[in-house]
């Protein structure tokens, strides 16, 4: 069984929709049932940014092998090929999520917006002063409502400023609660995310700098110098980090063999994935499923 992807066009029913720049998806997920997203017993990679907010209760909230006790007034980000899923939901959970393919946002002028992206990445779930436990839950539903108006000549250039006016309140929230160092936005900042962007949705085809490079226009060294510099890692770790991160849990919540998982992740053959996932984690890929389980 191999995880499933998950992207917002999954939800959309009228074909006029998917040629749209924006597709957004509103949920209400509870305790008492299964969610429409299928989340509750498979981890699923989500291909579109999304925005939670816990209402009531809580749940154990699994974002790329880590898992949070997300809880009542919290708040939880989730960036493009998230993998997620919920291990476990309380009775009274009540949930509101704001999912959208979010491209158009890449360059949204955050100041120390690659910081607040680590940060995010780092800790997705913090929690809510109470003016925005109450505001935002509003926004969400204020937003999908424009989104819904078909009829209006402007409602997705509306629907856009919205979504970039949450961005904004988001980032403020998260960086109040793990301040951040003030810098401007560069254009170092818009390499690092051009090239997280395109490693989320490539690591598992390539694993070589210089092809991100060179999709980039910039050469290798100047890539591996911005990506170190921005983020205190070079471009290698953060393609490491990405395939090791889908390779465990992979590795964890699948029945996969190891040699469909060296296949997946385009590895030349299971030897080489072996020596790969060893030389990063210290134990090979049958070690670590068979000493290593989510909650």
């Amino acid at each position: 069984m191999e995880i499933d992807r998950l992207n917002v066009e999954r939800f959309t029913e009228n074909p006029e929709e998917l040629r749209q720049d924006v597709i957004l998806k509103y949920f209400e997920i509870s305790g008492k049932e299964d969610s429409v997203i299928g989340i509750e017993h498979f981890p699923k990679i989500v291909e579109a940014g999304f925005v939670a907010i816990c209402i009531e209760g809580a749940c154990e909230l699994m974002l790329d092998h880590a898992v949070y006790n997300f809880k009542a007034g919290q708040i939880c980000v989730g960036f493009t090929a998230t993998v997620v899923q919920t291990l476990w939901k309380s009775w009274d959970f009540v949930c509101v999520l704001l999912a959208a393919n979010i491209d158009f946002l890449r360059n949204i002028n955050i100041p120390s917006v690659s910081d607040l992206f680590i940060s995010i990445r780092s800790n997705p779930c913090t929690s809510l002063s109470d003016e925005d436990k109450v505001a935002l839950p509003a926004y969400f539903k204020y937003i999908q409502s424009v989104y819904q108006r078909k009829e209006h000549a402007y409602y997705m250039e509306i629907t856009k400023q919205l979504l970039l006016v949450l961005c904004y309140e988001v980032a403020a929230i998260y960086q109040q609660n793990r301040p951040s160092k003030k810098q401007i936005y560069s254009y170092k900042d818009t390499v690092f995310r051009d090239f997280v962007r395109l490693l989320s949705s490539k690591y598992q085809e390539e694993r070589r700098v210089a092809y991100y490079a060179e999709i980039l226009c910039i050469t290798p060294k100047y890539l591996s110098a911005v990506v170190k510099e921005v983020s205190n890692k070079t471009a290698a770790e953060w393609i490491d980090d990405y395939v090791l991160r889908n390779a465990k849990i992979l590795l964890t919540t699948t029945t996969l063999t190891i040699q469909q998982i060296s296949d997946q992740l385009n590895f030349p053959n299971p030897s080489f994935f072996t020596q790969y996932f060893k030389r990063a984690m210290g134990k090979t890929p049958k070690a670590f499923r068979n000493t290593t389980s989510v909650k």
